[in-house]
């Protein structure tokens, strides 16, 4: 860890002692008191896209109205092109509105890490809606977040898809391994990108531990992130799982990004 975040984590615990996370809203930063849903005021748990309606059968994300299908427009327009994504199932708990991205950018940017484990219950939670806890427990044998490279380890101080994977699977039940996926080199921001130009600038960009190999073969594995958009992050992690004999693939991620053209 650098020096400068050292310091932001010390006065952010030191804040914490005299401010506690829990009495303030996650998003709008509103004073609430302990029995808050996800620690969200009512305001903004009620702006909160929740993901309730009909959602996308591969991906996960909202349906929009003009999709009357099981798929989303970006899906489907995979599937007609032939370059399917490479995961088996999506599942997110919201669409990515203002208040999931101040969530986002909260834990993220704003040093949150508190914020993890309340999205770790989020998730937890919106898996309920479709699963029994029973069964939940017994369809992955490994959760792995999603990486970010050692540099921005370093500067952030923790991997925000780790602090949400641990807090989900504490409650599941799952075996939590963040160390499996390795975060070989930076990428360039997928935004402006088109298809083919986001697919190369992913590719390669991960790698499995060694040690973690033979546990890969004929493994069901659930990735973790934040937020889910154009899904090649989670298509090349997915592919590279496979490719070392994983059986399934799937993910979930807090937020998904409107419909669009992948």
């Amino acid at each position: 860890m650098s020096k400068g975040s050292w310091l932001r984590r010390m006065g952010n615990e030191m804040l914490d002692l005299v401010y506690p996370p829990g009495l303030y809203c996650i998003c709008c930063g509103k004073i609430i008191d302990d029995s808050r849903t996800y620690r969200l005021c009512n305001d903004c748990m009620r702006s909160m896209n929740w993901n309730t309606g009909r959602r996308c059968s591969r991906c996960g994300r909202p349906l929009a109205e003009t999709d009357p299908g099981r798929l989303c427009f970006g899906c489907s327009q995979r599937e007609a092109s032939g370059h399917e994504h490479s995961f088996d199932k999506g599942h997110a708990c919201a669409g990515y509105g203002a208040c999931a991205q101040s969530v986002i950018f909260a834990l993220k940017y704003g040093g949150r890490a508190d914020i993890g484990d309340t999205l770790g219950e989020i998730l937890y939670d919106f898996m309920l809606s479709e699963y029994e806890a029973d069964e939940l427990a017994a369809m992955y044998d490994i959760v792995m977040p999603v990486p970010i490279h050692a540099d921005k380890l370093k500067k952030r101080g923790f991997n925000h898809a780790e602090l949400i994977g641990r807090g989900f699977t504490e409650r599941a039940g799952l075996c939590h391994d963040p160390g499996a996926l390795i975060r070989t080199r930076g990428t360039v921001p997928m935004k402006g990108l088109g298809p083919e130009e986001r697919r190369a600038n992913i590719r390669g960009a991960f790698e499995i531990r060694n040690s973690r190999l033979p546990l890969i073969q004929g493994s069901r594995i659930l990735l973790i992130d934040d937020i889910f958009t154009t899904g090649s992050t989670i298509d090349e992690i997915a592919r590279m799982l496979k490719s070392h004999g994983a059986s399934r693939v799937d993910f979930i991620a807090f937020a998904a990004a409107g419909d669009m053209v992948i």
